[in-house]
């Protein structure tokens, strides 16, 4: 449905609820709305999907989406001050089931207008050729190549400098960003970053970059984060049961034989778990 169409629509409801005086559908309608403009937003900036089924709200979904890019990049998408408005606006939605006054619709309305007038990049897209950084990356190739050691030398003493071009770079499209939300100098300072961050790599020769811009960044809460914490608490865990259990058996010895098994038991799968643990995630640091 196109937004034309849609606000039409829209714009007959709302004569209807000021006819009948029942505006709850109007703001179940408003939220709807505005919950299906953030999915949308998510989607295209690359992020997971909100978790509905465990009742993520609107503002913990948006303030999710502002820690990845501050954290990558130094951007909020969504400034603070609209996300305390959802915040303010949706909790007495979820507490009422909807029946909230017309002084909670007009507003969320604005936030469902304000999300739309937002220039959001698809971030899935393929990474296009950047004229400029392409001229400096292949000059940094070209000395980091194969060749002589004075290349490599070379090489290694423009490497700081390239490094601090980007930086001022990414610190001018940053301060560009935070005044105005423009897609493409969003894209520009992913792809920045993300040659940057290729370049700081200990022992990296090369520029990598992914294929698309969302691949570059650090997305939080996923999977992989998420187990290497439980291992790592489960780590903890493991070991300080093993040394409990030795405090025990040293202040009672009787207990000694009857806790020695749980002794080897806690203290081997901690063993194992910090092998796991290294496999995994030590090449990855």
């Amino acid at each position: 449905m196109s937004e034309s169409v849609q606000d039409l629509k829209l714009k007959n409801l709302i004569q209807a609820c000021k006819e009948n005086g029942n505006y709850k559908k109007l703001a179940v309608v408003s939220f709807i709305l505005t919950s299906n403009k953030m999915d949308e937003i998510g989607i295209k900036l690359g992020v997971r999907p909100r978790a509905k089924n465990k009742e993520e709200k609107l503002f913990e979904y948006a303030t999710l989406i502002n820690n990845i890019f501050k954290s990558n990049i130094g951007v909020s998408i969504f400034k603070q001050e609209l996300i305390e408005e959802i915040r303010r606006l949706e909790i007495p939605f979820l507490q009422r089931r909807g029946d909230i006054p017309l002084d909670y619709i007009r507003p969320i309305f604005e936030i469902y207008f304000d999300l739309r007038e937002l220039k959001i990049p698809n971030l899935s897209k393929q990474l296009k050729s950047d004229t400029l950084i392409e001229s400096q990356l292949e000059y940094y190739n070209f000395l980091s190549g194969s060749g002589s050691s004075r290349k490599k030398k070379d090489s290694s003493n423009l490497k700081p400098l390239i490094i601090q071009k980007l930086k001022e770079k990414e610190n001018a499209l940053q301060r560009d960003l935070e005044y105005e939300l423009n897609p493409e100098k969003l894209e520009r300072a992913i792809h920045l970053q993300a040659i940057r961050n290729s370049l700081e790599r200990k022992g990296n020769h090369s520029v990598v970059i992914q294929g698309t811009l969302k691949q570059n960044l650090v997305y939080q809460n996923s999977i992989e984060g998420i187990f290497k914490y439980l291992l790592f608490g489960l780590m903890i865990l493991t070991f300080s049961l093993g040394m409990i259990v030795l405090i025990e058996c040293s202040f009672f010895p009787s207990l000694t034989s009857a806790r020695s098994p749980w002794t080897l038991f806690f203290f081997g799968l901690g063993a194992i778990l910090v092998l796991l643990y290294l496999k995994q995630f030590r090449k990855r640091g």
